[in-house]
């Protein structure tokens, strides 16, 4: 099991609440496990209402189901309703006579549903707060394996375990890449029907189109324009970069794609890569060696993926840590793997590696940093503790792994880090 921060804010949150995010990202065990509801309502698709309470469960209709709620909110309970999206919206104005009595939580896994709730005719506006819950944070995912696993072996499992409905099928004794490698088939079928279902939930059409855009961004594509080029000689989209980041933008939406500040990256302010590390991994295998349709991927294929991934991984922890936001860096004289900036200003770059840096490699990455005038350098490797170098911070798997216990385990004061513009770690 995976401890996670957003535990914490959904015991400690007041009041009716309504949280969202993709599928599959650990949403309902959430909310099974951390609050003492009375009554686990969740709407299907067919549009009844499935009632747990007392260790029983039943099959109504949404008026009945839906007047058990408000009973139960008006006796001072906790509700939670699971899948609120299917929720006809005539259907709202019977819960908002009940506030602000009880505790309901919503929850839902559409997007698209956060705008409704808070749209201006929307019955439920101003009723209830919303929390946002994505793939497990970086930070979280290693503190939780570190217990089981050695710091390398855990920093490189915890890309892979932030999408939660992996878990159950991982085999934590093998290296990660040869697990992705042996199950890359079998994970590319189960990630297509995913985001096949998180268009469905958008009440949106999973197209060829949005389906070519997935698979370009992991093959390491983030240029709107680069992705037009390629898409449209074959035909599927219309308008060149505008048209893309018409499409990117909607999937941002979704919590499919993230996009990053692209800083001094030939004139490109935005970089858009996968939310998910697992879903990137696996979209760059069947792309590059068609495993959904039965081939065979290699773990040095994997490893590569894996390492790029890596990199997303460690800047989302920097970030974390010097309360900033992950930046993005590609230049054609050499990238910065790992960039943190607060506002348009860079406040750190590191050089990430899954396996060993040599003495001159790392010289070159420092110089290269420090070129672009960003005052604090380093370098980071996931296999061992780069060598040291005079003005330069190293940082092993030992010290990434105190530093991901350190962000997991003060996330208050990470917000008050992030309101104030204090660093909550400063090493210099």
């Amino acid at each position: 099991m995976l401890r996670r921060r957003e535990a914490e804010e959904l015991k400690k949150a007041r009041g009716w609440l309504l949280v969202y995010g993709r599928r599959k990202v650990g949403k309902t065990f959430l909310l099974r496990r951390e609050l003492s509801w009375s009554i686990y309502a969740t709407v299907t698709r067919s549009r009844e209402i499935f009632l747990e309470s007392n260790g029983g469960i039943e099959k109504t209709g949404l008026e009945e189901g839906l007047q058990r709620v408000v009973d139960a909110l008006r006796r001072g309970e906790c509700v939670v309703i699971d899948e609120f999206q299917r929720l006809p919206e005539n259907y709202w104005d019977m819960l908002a006579l009940a506030h602000p009595l009880g505790r309901l939580v919503l929850s839902g896994s559409s997007f698209g549903v956060v705008e409704k709730v808070f749209s201006r005719r929307s019955p439920l506006l101003g009723l209830v707060n919303p929390l946002r819950v994505d793939v497990v944070s970086y930070a979280d995912a290693v503190s939780s394996l570190v217990e089981r696993l050695n710091p390398e072996k855990a920093l490189l499992w915890a890309i892979i375990v932030r999408d939660p409905w992996i878990v159950p099928f991982v085999d934590l004794s093998l290296p990660p890449a040869v697990f992705i490698a042996e199950n890359a088939g079998r994970l590319a079928l189960a990630s297509m029907g995913l985001v096949g279902e998180v268009f469905v939930e958008e009440e949106r059409r999973l197209t060829t189109l949005y389906e070519a855009v997935l698979r370009l961004l992991a093959e390491g594509y983030w240029k709107p324009a680069e992705i037009a080029g390629v898409l449209a000689p074959k035909g599927l989209v219309e308008g060149g970069a505008s048209a893309v980041v018409g499409i990117l933008e909607r999937m941002v939406k979704m919590g499919l794609v993230r996009k990053l500040k692209a800083w001094r990256s030939g004139g490109a302010k935005v970089y858009y890569r996968h939310s998910s590390p697992l879903l990137s991994l696996v979209y760059y295998l069947d792309q590059k060696f068609s495993v959904s349709e039965g081939y065979q991927a290699t773990p040095e294929a994997a490893n590569t993926a894996l390492g790029r991934e890596a990199e997303a991984c460690i800047a989302e922890l920097m970030a974390e840590r010097y309360s900033g936001v992950a930046g993005f860096y590609v230049s054609p004289f050499g990238d910065v793997d790992v960039i943190v900036l607060k506002g348009k200003r860079p406040i750190a770059g590191y050089e990430v590696k899954l396996g060993s840096i040599e003495q001159n490699e790392a010289k070159r990455a420092l110089e290269r940093i420090h070129s672009l005038g960003i005052p604090h350098a380093g370098l980071i490797s996931l296999k061992e503790k780069p060598p040291e170098i005079e003005g330069a911070e190293t940082l092993g798997p030992d010290e990434l792994v105190s530093l991901a216990k350190m962000v997991s385990e003060t996330k208050i004061s990470t917000q008050k880090a992030h309101e104030s513009g204090e660093l909550f770690w400063d090493n210099k």
